[in-house]
């Protein structure tokens, strides 16, 4: 790999036999911010819609992948309240992460004032829509559900790193009717747990928060990542009964029956539900944290135990780490390295960088809501990331959600294209791209030339 930028923009040409190429492809592809999208990607059609976010289907010409790149504005992005900070934490944590059961964000593009992001093409749909077709799923379904989940959660977990936002929307699947094929998506509220202050303390969807999450008063104060197998608990309890463990009417009556946490287990929708399930129901549930049970515990546990090593052999048949090949990984645990120092100094700049005061990014519901308790409020994912083709300004869900989404292909709604931080060392690929493919008549450049 040679050199030929300066110090400040080193720009690198990679040499070598077509595998080593590839290899390295695949290890810079999520790490760093490209250039020259609209000569790498074939575009389709547009597939879904908000006030600042296109999505479009796409193929990446070299190899004929498909991803679901959502372009967007910059200045839209950075325009959003501790945007910045936002940025360096969402795009941080999606590259810690790498995972079946975890969406996979492919590569980032960059202009001047455009992102594009690479995503996962997920055609399954997602819990939200199988709940509101009122699917009845069998036992051997729920646990394939929970699994996938799990095991997803255990490395977040395992890096320290915890998603504060599952909820049915955010479990997305890569194959319609395959619930093993379940896929844990949008990290826009996910942390370090060590974070120092986190960017946002009390956050998550009313409905769906652990009660240590939903009653922190203290915004400097910490919680574990067991806050996810609470609101996993949740989803768990309604996959049973069919109905919210939460069944509040408003928003008001919904944030205090969740602060309250009393989950009711006497309903006769569980009176039939396996022994093993209501326990491990109760464990996820546990009020006090310290006492509630871990991913790797619920993996462990007599309801999930076999399912869990049917799905883990089947995961390892699909599924390689990366950095296996070991004449390659000395040099990317290298610039691995680099990477994690680089953002932790961008990280720190923005600490310390004059910000704008903490609050909650409200929707139409939420400006309603001015006469809640502040130690109500949460803050929540904000929709101008979403990528979803329903209103950007649609009520959050507080229970089963109500808002019919468009549905072309079958896709389910991508996650929030990470949120980019604006200085970035850039690698820059060499590769000879036919000049009629550099030509192609590409939707995405009249979104484009309206934005730069």
């Amino acid at each position: 790999m040679r050199d030929f930028g300066q110090a400040e923009h080193p720009t690198y040409k990679l040499q070598g036999n077509d595998k080593i190429i590839m290899q390295w492809r695949e290890f810079f592809q999520s790490r760093i911010n490209q250039w020259q999208f609209h000569s790498l990607f074939r575009v389709f059609k547009k597939i879904g819609k908000g006030n600042f976010a296109s999505v479009y289907l796409a193929e990446r010409i070299e190899d004929g992948v498909q991803m679901a790149i959502k372009a967007f504005s910059k200045q839209a992005a950075y325009a959003e309240e501790n945007g910045k900070q936002a940025i360096v934490n969402e795009l941080t944590i999606m590259r810690k992460l790498n995972h079946p059961h975890l969406m996979r964000m492919y590569e980032i593009y960059e202009t001047s004032n455009s992102l594009y992001v690479g995503l996962e093409l997920l055609q399954g749909g997602s819990l939200y829509d199988l709940i509101k077709e009122k699917a009845i799923l069998s036992t051997k379904q729920i646990q394939q559900i929970l699994v996938g989940i799990l095991q997803g959660l255990c490395q977040m977990h395992q890096k320290e790193i915890m998603h504060r936002d599952l909820k049915l929307e955010n479990i997305l699947f890569k194959q319609s009717k395959k619930m093993d094929s379940v896929v844990i998506a949008d990290f826009g509220l996910a942390t370090h747990v060590n974070e120092h202050v986190y960017l946002y303390c009390r956050c998550g969807t009313p409905g769906y928060v652990a009660p240590e999450v939903i009653n922190m008063k203290d915004m400097k104060g910490h919680y574990s990542s067991v806050c996810d197998i609470y609101s996993l608990g949740l989803v768990f309890y309604l996959l049973l009964t069919g109905k919210p463990p939460f069944p509040g009417k408003s928003y008001a009556t919904v944030v205090k029956q969740n602060r309250e946490a009393n989950v009711d287990f006497s309903i006769k929708q569980l009176q039939n539900a396996p022994i093993s399930a209501i326990d491990l129901l109760k464990k996820m549930l546990e009020k006090d944290p310290q006492k509630r049970i871990t991913s790797n515990q619920c993996l462990l546990h007599p309801f999930l135990q076999e399912m869990n090593q049917i799905m883990l052999e089947d995961n390892q048949n699909d599924f390689i780490e990366e950095g296996e090949e070991n004449d390659l990984c000395s040099r990317m645990n290298a610039l691995n390295e680099e990477s994690v120092k680089f953002d932790a100094l961008r990280k720190n700049q923005l600490i310390n960088s004059p910000q704008s005061s903490p609050g909650v990014l409200a929707t139409k519901q939420l400006k309603q809501q001015k006469n809640i308790d502040s130690q109500n409020s949460l803050q929540m994912n904000s929709p101008l990331f979403t990528g979803k083709t329903d209103s950007v300004d649609s009520i959050p869900n507080i229970g089963l959600p109500q808002a019919k989404q468009q549905n072309t292909f079958q896709a389910s709604p991508q996650i929030k294209p990470s949120r980019f931080k604006q200085q970035i060392k850039t690698i820059y690929i060499f590769r000879n791209i036919p000049q009629q493919m550099q030509q192609q008549d590409n939707p995405l450049l009249k979104y484009t030339n309206k934005k730069e």
